[in-house]
Protein backbone atom coordinates (compact mmCIF):
# COMPACT_ATOMS: atom_id res chain seq x y z
CA UNK A 1 0.00 0.00 0.00
CA UNK A 2 1.20 3.49 -0.82
CA UNK A 3 2.26 5.55 2.21
CA UNK A 4 1.39 9.20 2.77
CA UNK A 5 5.06 10.13 2.26
CA UNK A 6 5.00 8.41 -1.15
CA UNK A 7 2.16 10.47 -2.57
CA UNK A 8 3.23 12.38 -5.66
CA UNK A 9 1.21 15.56 -5.61
CA UNK A 10 0.05 17.13 -8.83
CA UNK A 11 -2.10 20.23 -8.85
CA UNK A 12 -5.56 19.44 -10.24
CA UNK A 13 -6.94 21.80 -12.85
CA UNK A 14 -10.06 23.05 -11.13
CA UNK A 15 -11.32 24.82 -14.24
CA UNK A 16 -11.19 21.57 -16.24
CA UNK A 17 -12.83 19.75 -13.33
CA UNK A 18 -15.64 22.34 -13.21
CA UNK A 19 -16.26 21.98 -16.96
CA UNK A 20 -16.37 18.18 -16.71
CA UNK A 21 -18.68 18.49 -13.72
CA UNK A 22 -21.05 20.66 -15.75
CA UNK A 23 -21.07 18.05 -18.53
CA UNK A 24 -21.86 15.29 -16.04
CA UNK A 25 -24.65 17.37 -14.51
CA UNK A 26 -26.30 17.79 -17.93
CA UNK A 27 -26.06 14.04 -18.46
CA UNK A 28 -27.49 13.46 -14.97
CA UNK A 29 -30.48 15.68 -15.73
CA UNK A 30 -31.10 13.92 -19.03
CA UNK A 31 -30.76 10.38 -17.68
CA UNK A 32 -33.55 8.14 -18.94
CA UNK A 33 -33.32 5.39 -16.34
CA UNK A 34 -32.81 5.21 -12.59
CA UNK A 35 -29.64 3.15 -13.08
CA UNK A 36 -28.19 5.71 -15.48
CA UNK A 37 -28.90 8.52 -13.02
CA UNK A 38 -27.46 6.47 -10.16
CA UNK A 39 -24.22 5.84 -12.11
CA UNK A 40 -23.77 9.54 -12.86
CA UNK A 41 -24.60 10.45 -9.25
CA UNK A 42 -21.78 8.21 -8.02
CA UNK A 43 -19.41 9.39 -10.74
CA UNK A 44 -19.87 13.01 -9.69
CA UNK A 45 -19.44 12.05 -6.02
CA UNK A 46 -16.24 10.09 -6.67
CA UNK A 47 -14.67 12.75 -8.87
CA UNK A 48 -15.40 15.33 -6.18
CA UNK A 49 -13.79 13.08 -3.60
CA UNK A 50 -10.52 13.21 -5.53
CA UNK A 51 -10.53 17.01 -5.57
CA UNK A 52 -11.33 17.11 -1.85
CA UNK A 53 -8.44 14.73 -1.22
CA UNK A 54 -5.96 16.87 -3.16
CA UNK A 55 -7.13 19.88 -1.20
CA UNK A 56 -6.79 17.95 2.07
CA UNK A 57 -3.26 16.85 1.14
CA UNK A 58 -2.26 20.45 0.51
CA UNK A 59 -3.77 21.55 3.83
CA UNK A 60 -1.80 18.85 5.66
CA UNK A 61 1.48 19.76 3.97
CA UNK A 62 0.95 23.44 4.69
CA UNK A 63 0.04 22.68 8.33
CA UNK A 64 3.21 20.65 8.68
CA UNK A 65 5.33 23.63 7.66
CA UNK A 66 3.73 27.02 7.08
CA UNK A 67 7.09 28.23 5.72
CA UNK A 68 6.98 25.73 2.84
CA UNK A 69 6.72 28.07 -0.14
CA UNK A 70 5.50 25.43 -2.59
CA UNK A 71 2.55 24.25 -0.50
CA UNK A 72 1.81 27.81 0.63
CA UNK A 73 1.25 28.62 -3.05
CA UNK A 74 -0.83 25.46 -3.53
CA UNK A 75 -2.97 26.45 -0.56
CA UNK A 76 -3.38 29.90 -2.08
CA UNK A 77 -4.50 28.24 -5.32
CA UNK A 78 -7.17 26.16 -3.61
CA UNK A 79 -8.28 29.07 -1.44
CA UNK A 80 -8.75 31.21 -4.53
CA UNK A 81 -10.14 28.65 -6.98
CA UNK A 82 -12.19 26.18 -4.94
CA UNK A 83 -14.95 28.75 -4.19
CA UNK A 84 -15.60 28.83 -7.96
CA UNK A 85 -16.78 25.24 -7.70
CA UNK A 86 -19.52 26.12 -5.22
CA UNK A 87 -22.01 27.45 -7.82
CA UNK A 88 -21.41 24.40 -10.01
CA UNK A 89 -22.10 22.07 -7.09
CA UNK A 90 -25.20 24.11 -6.36
CA UNK A 91 -26.34 23.30 -9.90
CA UNK A 92 -25.76 19.63 -9.13
CA UNK A 93 -27.65 20.00 -5.86
CA UNK A 94 -30.65 21.50 -7.64
CA UNK A 95 -30.48 18.68 -10.18
CA UNK A 96 -30.51 16.12 -7.36
CA UNK A 97 -33.45 17.71 -5.60
CA UNK A 98 -35.37 17.84 -8.90
CA UNK A 99 -34.10 14.48 -10.12
CA UNK A 100 -36.48 12.39 -12.19
CA UNK A 101 -35.52 9.33 -10.14
CA UNK A 102 -35.02 11.09 -6.80
CA UNK A 103 -37.18 8.59 -4.91
CA UNK A 104 -34.92 5.74 -6.08
CA UNK A 105 -31.77 7.70 -5.20
CA UNK A 106 -33.13 8.67 -1.78
CA UNK A 107 -34.16 5.09 -1.07
CA UNK A 108 -30.63 3.81 -1.78
CA UNK A 109 -28.47 6.64 -0.46
CA UNK A 110 -30.65 8.06 2.30
CA UNK A 111 -32.49 11.26 3.08
CA UNK A 112 -29.56 13.00 4.78
CA UNK A 113 -27.76 13.78 1.51
CA UNK A 114 -30.84 15.57 0.19
CA UNK A 115 -31.44 17.44 3.44
CA UNK A 116 -27.84 18.67 3.45
CA UNK A 117 -28.06 19.54 -0.23
CA UNK A 118 -31.09 21.72 0.49
CA UNK A 119 -29.02 23.71 2.99
CA UNK A 120 -25.96 23.84 0.75
CA UNK A 121 -28.02 25.30 -2.07
CA UNK A 122 -29.11 28.12 0.23
CA UNK A 123 -25.55 29.18 1.13
CA UNK A 124 -24.09 29.40 -2.38
CA UNK A 125 -24.39 31.72 -5.34
CA UNK A 126 -22.11 33.01 -8.08
CA UNK A 127 -22.44 36.45 -6.52
CA UNK A 128 -20.59 35.54 -3.31
CA UNK A 129 -17.62 33.70 -4.88
CA UNK A 130 -15.30 36.72 -4.43
CA UNK A 131 -16.39 36.92 -0.79
CA UNK A 132 -15.67 33.21 -0.25
CA UNK A 133 -12.23 33.77 -1.74
CA UNK A 134 -11.65 36.70 0.60
CA UNK A 135 -12.80 34.63 3.57
CA UNK A 136 -10.29 31.90 2.69
CA UNK A 137 -7.53 34.46 2.31
CA UNK A 138 -8.22 36.01 5.71
CA UNK A 139 -8.47 32.61 7.37
CA UNK A 140 -5.10 31.54 5.93
CA UNK A 141 -3.57 34.83 7.03
CA UNK A 142 -4.76 34.23 10.59
CA UNK A 143 -3.33 30.70 10.56
CA UNK A 144 0.02 31.92 9.28
CA UNK A 145 0.33 34.76 11.80
CA UNK A 146 -0.57 32.50 14.70
CA UNK A 147 1.82 29.71 13.68
CA UNK A 148 4.71 32.19 13.38
CA UNK A 149 4.31 33.76 16.83
CA UNK A 150 7.48 33.28 18.85
CA UNK A 151 7.64 33.38 22.64
CA UNK A 152 10.96 34.20 24.28
CA UNK A 153 11.10 32.73 27.76
CA UNK A 154 13.75 31.48 30.15
CA UNK A 155 16.52 31.82 27.58
CA UNK A 156 14.70 29.88 24.87
CA UNK A 157 12.26 30.55 22.03
CA UNK A 158 8.99 28.64 21.78
CA UNK A 159 5.93 28.55 19.53
CA UNK A 160 2.51 28.78 21.18
CA UNK A 161 2.07 25.00 21.48
CA UNK A 162 5.49 24.68 23.09
CA UNK A 163 4.48 26.98 25.94
CA UNK A 164 1.71 24.72 27.23
CA UNK A 165 3.82 22.53 29.56
CA UNK A 166 5.60 25.59 30.96
CA UNK A 167 2.26 27.11 31.94
CA UNK A 168 1.50 23.93 33.90
CA UNK A 169 4.74 24.12 35.92
CA UNK A 170 4.43 23.27 39.61
CA UNK A 171 6.24 26.47 40.66
CA UNK A 172 3.57 29.16 40.75
CA UNK A 173 5.98 32.05 40.07
CA UNK A 174 7.49 30.19 37.12
CA UNK A 175 3.98 29.49 35.81
CA UNK A 176 3.07 33.14 36.20
CA UNK A 177 6.18 34.23 34.33
CA UNK A 178 5.54 31.73 31.52
CA UNK A 179 1.97 32.99 31.24
CA UNK A 180 3.22 36.58 31.10
CA UNK A 181 5.59 35.71 28.24
CA UNK A 182 2.85 33.84 26.38
CA UNK A 183 0.30 36.66 26.55
CA UNK A 184 2.93 39.32 25.87
CA UNK A 185 3.61 37.59 22.56
CA UNK A 186 -0.10 37.39 21.80
CA UNK A 187 -0.77 41.05 22.55
CA UNK A 188 1.81 42.03 19.93
CA UNK A 189 -0.29 40.14 17.40
CA UNK A 190 -3.58 41.56 18.69
CA UNK A 191 -3.82 44.38 16.11
CA UNK A 192 -3.58 41.75 13.37
CA UNK A 193 -6.09 39.51 15.15
CA UNK A 194 -8.51 42.43 15.50
CA UNK A 195 -8.10 43.50 11.88
CA UNK A 196 -8.54 40.01 10.43
CA UNK A 197 -11.61 39.23 12.51
CA UNK A 198 -13.18 42.58 11.74
CA UNK A 199 -12.76 41.87 8.03
CA UNK A 200 -14.08 38.33 8.42
CA UNK A 201 -17.21 39.56 10.15
CA UNK A 202 -17.83 42.12 7.41
CA UNK A 203 -17.27 39.53 4.66
CA UNK A 204 -19.59 36.98 6.27
CA UNK A 205 -22.33 39.50 6.95
CA UNK A 206 -22.14 40.68 3.34
CA UNK A 207 -22.46 37.09 2.13
CA UNK A 208 -25.51 36.52 4.32
CA UNK A 209 -27.11 39.75 3.09
CA UNK A 210 -26.55 38.90 -0.56
CA UNK A 211 -28.10 35.46 -0.02
CA UNK A 212 -31.19 36.90 1.66
CA UNK A 213 -30.53 35.82 5.25
CA UNK A 214 -31.51 38.03 8.19
CA UNK A 215 -27.97 37.71 9.56
CA UNK A 216 -24.92 35.47 9.40
CA UNK A 217 -26.17 33.45 12.37
CA UNK A 218 -28.80 31.83 10.14
CA UNK A 219 -26.31 31.32 7.34
CA UNK A 220 -23.70 29.98 9.74
CA UNK A 221 -26.10 27.31 11.02
CA UNK A 222 -26.90 26.26 7.45
CA UNK A 223 -23.19 26.07 6.63
CA UNK A 224 -22.76 23.71 9.58
CA UNK A 225 -25.41 21.40 8.09
CA UNK A 226 -27.80 21.63 11.03
CA UNK A 227 -30.95 19.98 9.75
CA UNK A 228 -32.53 18.93 13.06
CA UNK A 229 -32.02 21.87 15.46
CA UNK A 230 -31.65 25.65 15.34
CA UNK A 231 -30.32 28.69 17.23
CA UNK A 232 -33.29 28.63 19.58
CA UNK A 233 -32.46 25.06 20.64
CA UNK A 234 -28.85 26.06 21.21
CA UNK A 235 -29.87 29.10 23.28
CA UNK A 236 -31.95 26.84 25.52
CA UNK A 237 -29.06 24.40 25.75
CA UNK A 238 -26.66 27.17 26.79
CA UNK A 239 -29.15 27.92 29.56
CA UNK A 240 -28.77 24.31 30.75
CA UNK A 241 -25.01 24.87 31.05
CA UNK A 242 -25.53 28.04 33.08
CA UNK A 243 -28.12 26.34 35.31
CA UNK A 244 -26.58 22.92 35.89
CA UNK A 245 -22.87 23.11 35.06
CA UNK A 246 -21.60 26.54 36.09
CA UNK A 247 -22.57 26.11 39.78
CA UNK A 248 -20.93 22.68 39.95
CA UNK A 249 -17.73 23.88 38.31
CA UNK A 250 -17.63 26.77 40.81
CA UNK A 251 -17.81 24.23 43.67
CA UNK A 252 -15.01 22.16 42.17
CA UNK A 253 -12.83 25.19 41.48
CA UNK A 254 -13.19 26.19 45.13
CA UNK A 255 -12.22 22.69 46.29
CA UNK A 256 -9.10 22.79 44.11
CA UNK A 257 -8.20 26.23 45.45
CA UNK A 258 -8.50 24.99 49.03
CA UNK A 259 -6.42 21.86 48.33
CA UNK A 260 -3.67 23.99 46.83
CA UNK A 261 -3.75 26.54 49.62
CA UNK A 262 -4.10 29.51 47.26
CA UNK A 263 -5.91 32.65 48.45
CA UNK A 264 -7.07 33.63 44.95
CA UNK A 265 -6.87 31.49 41.81
CA UNK A 266 -5.73 33.59 38.87
CA UNK A 267 -5.57 32.88 35.16
CA UNK A 268 -2.16 31.23 35.50
CA UNK A 269 -3.35 28.82 38.21
CA UNK A 270 -4.02 26.07 35.68
CA UNK A 271 -2.89 23.19 37.85
CA UNK A 272 -5.51 20.76 39.04
CA UNK A 273 -3.03 19.32 41.56
CA UNK A 274 -0.41 21.24 43.54
CA UNK A 275 2.29 18.69 42.72
CA UNK A 276 1.55 18.98 39.00
CA UNK A 277 -0.97 17.70 36.51
CA UNK A 278 -0.60 14.17 35.16
CA UNK A 279 2.00 13.84 32.41
CA UNK A 280 2.87 10.94 30.08
CA UNK A 281 5.73 8.81 31.39
CA UNK A 282 6.82 7.44 28.02
CA UNK A 283 8.36 8.79 24.84
CA UNK A 284 6.13 9.66 21.87
CA UNK A 285 7.48 6.60 20.06
CA UNK A 286 6.61 4.31 22.98
CA UNK A 287 3.22 5.99 23.23
CA UNK A 288 2.41 4.91 19.67
CA UNK A 289 3.57 1.38 20.41
CA UNK A 290 1.44 1.25 23.55
CA UNK A 291 -1.52 2.68 21.64
CA UNK A 292 -1.25 -0.21 19.19
CA UNK A 293 -1.46 -2.68 22.09
CA UNK A 294 -4.43 -0.74 23.49
CA UNK A 295 -6.32 -0.80 20.21
CA UNK A 296 -5.50 -4.47 19.63
CA UNK A 297 -7.12 -5.28 22.97
CA UNK A 298 -10.07 -2.90 22.58
CA UNK A 299 -11.40 -4.68 19.49
CA UNK A 300 -10.21 -6.47 16.35
CA UNK A 301 -11.45 -3.53 14.26
CA UNK A 302 -9.49 -0.89 16.19
CA UNK A 303 -6.35 -3.04 16.16
CA UNK A 304 -6.46 -3.38 12.38
CA UNK A 305 -7.29 0.30 11.99
CA UNK A 306 -4.39 1.58 14.10
CA UNK A 307 -1.88 -0.73 12.45
CA UNK A 308 -2.94 0.72 9.09
CA UNK A 309 -2.42 4.23 10.43
CA UNK A 310 1.14 3.32 11.43
CA UNK A 311 1.91 1.41 8.22
CA UNK A 312 0.67 4.25 5.98
CA UNK A 313 2.53 6.89 8.04
CA UNK A 314 -0.60 8.97 8.40
CA UNK A 315 0.09 10.47 11.84
CA UNK A 316 2.11 13.66 12.37
CA UNK A 317 2.09 14.14 16.12
CA UNK A 318 5.17 16.06 17.29
CA UNK A 319 5.35 19.81 17.80
CA UNK A 320 8.08 21.63 15.86
CA UNK A 321 8.99 25.04 14.54
CA UNK A 322 6.68 26.50 11.86
CA UNK A 323 4.16 23.74 12.36
CA UNK A 324 0.58 24.98 12.57
CA UNK A 325 -0.90 24.73 16.09
CA UNK A 326 -3.79 22.45 16.95
CA UNK A 327 -4.93 19.04 15.86
CA UNK A 328 -7.34 17.57 13.32
CA UNK A 329 -8.27 14.53 11.28
CA UNK A 330 -8.83 14.54 7.53
CA UNK A 331 -9.16 11.97 4.73
CA UNK A 332 -6.71 11.27 1.90
CA UNK A 333 -8.47 9.41 -0.89
CA UNK A 334 -5.34 8.46 -2.81
CA UNK A 335 -4.33 6.09 -0.01
CA UNK A 336 -7.91 5.48 1.23
CA UNK A 337 -7.01 6.52 4.74
CA UNK A 338 -7.68 9.15 7.38
CA UNK A 339 -4.76 11.35 8.48
CA UNK A 340 -4.12 12.58 12.04
CA UNK A 341 -2.35 15.89 12.73
CA UNK A 342 -1.46 17.14 16.23
CA UNK A 343 1.24 18.82 18.35
CA UNK A 344 2.54 16.79 21.30
CA UNK A 345 3.89 19.04 24.05
CA UNK A 346 4.63 16.76 26.99
CA UNK A 347 1.32 17.26 28.83
CA UNK A 348 -1.63 14.94 29.33
CA UNK A 349 -3.09 16.63 26.26
CA UNK A 350 -0.80 14.38 24.19
CA UNK A 351 -2.81 11.31 25.16
CA UNK A 352 -6.08 13.20 24.90
CA UNK A 353 -5.34 14.42 21.39
CA UNK A 354 -4.03 11.02 20.25
CA UNK A 355 -7.17 9.20 21.38
CA UNK A 356 -9.42 12.10 20.30
CA UNK A 357 -8.14 12.23 16.74
CA UNK A 358 -8.00 8.43 16.63
CA UNK A 359 -11.74 8.50 17.37
CA UNK A 360 -12.32 10.69 14.32
CA UNK A 361 -10.05 8.51 12.22
CA UNK A 362 -11.65 5.24 13.35
CA UNK A 363 -15.10 6.58 12.47
CA UNK A 364 -13.85 7.55 9.01
CA UNK A 365 -12.21 4.14 8.66
CA UNK A 366 -15.57 2.53 9.52
CA UNK A 367 -17.50 4.74 7.08
CA UNK A 368 -15.60 4.42 3.80
CA UNK A 369 -17.95 1.62 2.79
CA UNK A 370 -20.44 4.32 1.80
CA UNK A 371 -20.59 5.00 -1.91
CA UNK A 372 -21.49 8.63 -1.23
CA UNK A 373 -18.35 10.48 -0.11
CA UNK A 374 -20.47 12.97 1.83
CA UNK A 375 -21.07 10.24 4.40
CA UNK A 376 -17.40 9.58 5.23
CA UNK A 377 -17.74 12.12 8.06
CA UNK A 378 -20.96 13.24 9.76
CA UNK A 379 -21.80 16.83 10.64
CA UNK A 380 -19.42 18.16 13.25
CA UNK A 381 -21.45 17.78 16.46
CA UNK A 382 -21.87 14.09 15.60
CA UNK A 383 -18.23 13.72 14.54
CA UNK A 384 -17.03 14.99 17.90
CA UNK A 385 -18.97 12.24 19.70
CA UNK A 386 -16.62 9.66 18.21
CA UNK A 387 -13.50 11.58 19.24
CA UNK A 388 -14.52 12.58 22.76
CA UNK A 389 -15.94 9.16 23.54
CA UNK A 390 -12.78 7.43 22.32
CA UNK A 391 -10.89 9.40 24.98
CA UNK A 392 -12.98 7.57 27.60
CA UNK A 393 -12.83 4.16 25.90
CA UNK A 394 -9.03 4.40 26.34
CA UNK A 395 -9.32 4.62 30.13
CA UNK A 396 -8.76 0.88 30.68
CA UNK A 397 -5.30 1.28 29.14
CA UNK A 398 -4.13 4.75 30.16
CA UNK A 399 -1.88 3.25 32.84
CA UNK A 400 0.43 2.37 29.93
CA UNK A 401 0.93 6.08 29.29
CA UNK A 402 0.68 7.57 32.79
CA UNK A 403 1.87 4.76 35.10
CA UNK A 404 1.87 6.23 38.66
CA UNK A 405 -0.12 9.24 37.43
CA UNK A 406 -3.03 7.11 36.17
CA UNK A 407 -5.53 8.00 38.92
CA UNK A 408 -4.50 11.63 38.69
CA UNK A 409 -5.03 11.58 34.93
CA UNK A 410 -8.51 10.08 35.18
CA UNK A 411 -9.67 12.64 37.74
CA UNK A 412 -8.03 15.43 35.74
CA UNK A 413 -9.63 14.24 32.52
CA UNK A 414 -13.13 14.33 33.97
CA UNK A 415 -12.49 17.70 35.62
CA UNK A 416 -11.21 19.28 32.41
CA UNK A 417 -14.07 17.78 30.41
CA UNK A 418 -16.65 19.33 32.74
CA UNK A 419 -14.72 22.61 33.03
CA UNK A 420 -14.72 22.89 29.25
CA UNK A 421 -18.49 23.22 28.95
CA UNK A 422 -18.82 26.80 30.28
CA UNK A 423 -15.96 27.94 28.05
CA UNK A 424 -17.46 26.19 25.03
CA UNK A 425 -20.81 27.93 25.36
CA UNK A 426 -19.05 31.24 26.01
CA UNK A 427 -17.41 30.93 22.60
CA UNK A 428 -20.77 30.17 21.00
CA UNK A 429 -22.76 32.96 22.64
CA UNK A 430 -19.95 35.41 21.89
CA UNK A 431 -20.07 34.50 18.20
CA UNK A 432 -23.84 34.81 18.04
CA UNK A 433 -23.63 38.25 19.67
CA UNK A 434 -20.92 39.32 17.23
CA UNK A 435 -22.89 38.38 14.13
CA UNK A 436 -26.12 39.84 15.51
CA UNK A 437 -24.20 43.10 16.18
CA UNK A 438 -21.76 43.26 13.25
CA UNK A 439 -21.10 47.00 13.60
CA UNK A 440 -19.31 46.54 16.92
CA UNK A 441 -15.71 47.75 16.99
CA UNK A 442 -12.88 45.33 17.82
CA UNK A 443 -12.77 46.82 21.30
CA UNK A 444 -16.53 46.36 21.61
CA UNK A 445 -16.19 42.70 20.70
CA UNK A 446 -13.49 42.18 23.29
CA UNK A 447 -15.61 43.87 25.94
CA UNK A 448 -18.48 41.60 24.94
CA UNK A 449 -16.25 38.56 25.45
CA UNK A 450 -15.59 39.63 29.03
CA UNK A 451 -19.32 40.07 29.69
CA UNK A 452 -20.27 36.64 28.33
CA UNK A 453 -17.35 34.97 30.10
CA UNK A 454 -18.47 36.34 33.48
CA UNK A 455 -21.92 34.85 32.89
CA UNK A 456 -20.69 31.27 32.43
CA UNK A 457 -17.33 31.37 34.25
CA UNK A 458 -17.59 33.87 37.15
CA UNK A 459 -14.57 32.32 38.86
CA UNK A 460 -12.12 33.57 36.22
CA UNK A 461 -9.81 36.19 37.74
CA UNK A 462 -7.06 37.95 35.81
CA UNK A 463 -3.90 39.13 37.57
CA UNK A 464 -2.59 42.20 35.73
CA UNK A 465 -2.55 40.68 32.26
CA UNK A 466 -3.50 43.26 29.60
CA UNK A 467 -4.27 40.75 26.84
CA UNK A 468 -6.88 39.03 29.02
CA UNK A 469 -8.11 42.16 30.78
CA UNK A 470 -8.99 43.74 27.45
CA UNK A 471 -10.96 40.67 26.37
CA UNK A 472 -8.46 38.88 24.11
CA UNK A 473 -8.91 35.36 25.55
CA UNK A 474 -10.83 34.20 22.46
CA UNK A 475 -8.34 35.34 19.85
CA UNK A 476 -6.03 32.27 19.87
CA UNK A 477 -9.15 30.11 19.36
CA UNK A 478 -8.85 29.25 15.66
CA UNK A 479 -12.43 27.99 15.33
CA UNK A 480 -13.80 31.50 15.91
CA UNK A 481 -11.88 32.76 12.90
CA UNK A 482 -11.92 29.74 10.62
CA UNK A 483 -15.06 27.73 11.49
CA UNK A 484 -17.77 29.99 12.93
CA UNK A 485 -20.37 28.22 15.08
CA UNK A 486 -18.38 24.98 15.15
CA UNK A 487 -17.31 25.27 18.78
CA UNK A 488 -20.67 24.53 20.41
CA UNK A 489 -20.49 21.12 18.74
CA UNK A 490 -17.70 20.08 21.10
CA UNK A 491 -19.96 20.73 24.07
CA UNK A 492 -22.92 18.84 22.55
CA UNK A 493 -20.61 15.91 21.86
CA UNK A 494 -19.14 16.11 25.36
CA UNK A 495 -22.59 15.47 26.82
CA UNK A 496 -22.86 12.40 24.58
CA UNK A 497 -19.36 11.25 25.53
CA UNK A 498 -20.32 11.56 29.20
CA UNK A 499 -23.23 9.22 28.46
CA UNK A 500 -20.84 6.72 26.87
CA UNK A 501 -18.66 6.98 29.98
CA UNK A 502 -21.67 6.09 32.11
CA UNK A 503 -22.53 3.17 29.80
CA UNK A 504 -18.93 1.92 29.98
CA UNK A 505 -19.19 1.76 33.76
CA UNK A 506 -22.40 -0.25 33.50
CA UNK A 507 -21.57 -2.61 30.62
CA UNK A 508 -18.36 -1.93 28.68
CA UNK A 509 -19.04 -4.42 25.88
CA UNK A 510 -22.51 -3.03 25.23
CA UNK A 511 -21.14 0.53 25.26
CA UNK A 512 -18.54 -0.45 22.68
CA UNK A 513 -21.15 -2.11 20.47
CA UNK A 514 -23.24 1.09 20.54
CA UNK A 515 -20.16 3.16 19.74
CA UNK A 516 -19.01 0.93 16.87
CA UNK A 517 -22.52 0.92 15.40
CA UNK A 518 -22.50 4.73 15.57
CA UNK A 519 -19.16 4.89 13.74
CA UNK A 520 -20.43 2.62 10.98
CA UNK A 521 -23.31 5.00 10.26
CA UNK A 522 -20.86 7.78 9.35
CA UNK A 523 -22.68 10.86 8.11
CA UNK A 524 -25.68 9.02 6.68
CA UNK A 525 -28.05 10.38 9.37
CA UNK A 526 -28.54 13.68 11.15
CA UNK A 527 -27.40 14.38 14.71
CA UNK A 528 -30.58 13.34 16.54
CA UNK A 529 -30.99 10.23 14.38
CA UNK A 530 -27.42 9.18 15.16
CA UNK A 531 -28.11 9.58 18.88
CA UNK A 532 -30.96 7.09 18.48
CA UNK A 533 -28.60 4.66 16.75
CA UNK A 534 -26.20 4.85 19.72
CA UNK A 535 -28.97 4.77 22.36
CA UNK A 536 -28.00 8.25 23.62
CA UNK A 537 -30.34 10.97 24.88
CA UNK A 538 -30.39 14.41 23.29
CA UNK A 539 -28.44 17.24 24.98
CA UNK A 540 -31.55 19.35 24.31
CA UNK A 541 -33.58 17.20 26.73
CA UNK A 542 -33.33 18.99 30.10
CA UNK A 543 -34.06 15.94 32.23
CA UNK A 544 -31.46 13.80 30.46
CA UNK A 545 -28.97 16.68 30.53
CA UNK A 546 -29.36 17.18 34.29
CA UNK A 547 -29.07 13.45 35.01
CA UNK A 548 -25.89 13.18 32.94
CA UNK A 549 -24.25 16.15 34.69
CA UNK A 550 -25.28 14.84 38.12
CA UNK A 551 -23.67 11.48 37.31
CA UNK A 552 -20.42 13.08 36.13
CA UNK A 553 -20.29 15.37 39.16
CA UNK A 554 -20.78 12.36 41.45
CA UNK A 555 -18.01 10.50 39.61
CA UNK A 556 -15.67 13.46 40.02
CA UNK A 557 -16.51 13.60 43.74
CA UNK A 558 -15.78 9.86 44.03
CA UNK A 559 -12.47 10.06 42.19
CA UNK A 560 -11.54 13.27 43.99
CA UNK A 561 -12.04 11.71 47.43
CA UNK A 562 -10.35 8.46 46.40
CA UNK A 563 -7.29 10.22 45.01
CA UNK A 564 -6.73 12.49 48.01
CA UNK A 565 -7.39 9.68 50.49
CA UNK A 566 -4.66 7.68 48.75
CA UNK A 567 -2.33 10.68 48.83
CA UNK A 568 -2.95 11.14 52.53
CA UNK A 569 -2.36 7.45 53.23
CA UNK A 570 0.92 7.50 51.32
CA UNK A 571 2.04 10.60 53.23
Amino acid sequence: MKKFTEIQYQRPNLEDFANQLKTNIVAFKNAQTAEEQRTLFLKISNEGKKIYSSHAFVEVKFSQNTKDEFFAKEKDYFDAESPRLAPVYKEFGIACLDAKFRSELEKEFGKQFFDLTTLQNKIVSEEIVPLLQKENELSANYQKIKSEIKVDFDGKTYNLSGMSPLMEHTDREYRKAASKAYYSALIKAQPDFDRIYDELVKVRVEMATKLGYNDFVEMGYDRMGRTCYNASNISTYRGFIEKYVTPKVAILKERIREKQGIDVMYHYDTLLFSDGNATPKTSPEQMISDAQVMYNELSPETGKFFKQMIDLEVMDLLNRENKSPGGYCTYIDEIKSPFIFSNFNGTSHDVDVLTHEAGHAFQCYCSTHFEVADYFFPTSESAEIHSMSMEFFAWNWVDKFFKEDTDKYKLGHLLKSLFFLPYGVTVDEFQQNVYENPSLSPEGRRNMWNEVSKKYSPWVKVDNEPFLENGGRWQPQAHIYQSPFYYIDYTLAQLCAFQFYKKMNENFDQAWQDYHRLCQKGGSLNFLELLDVANLSSPFDEKGFAETIDFIFAEIERLFNLYFEQQQAQA
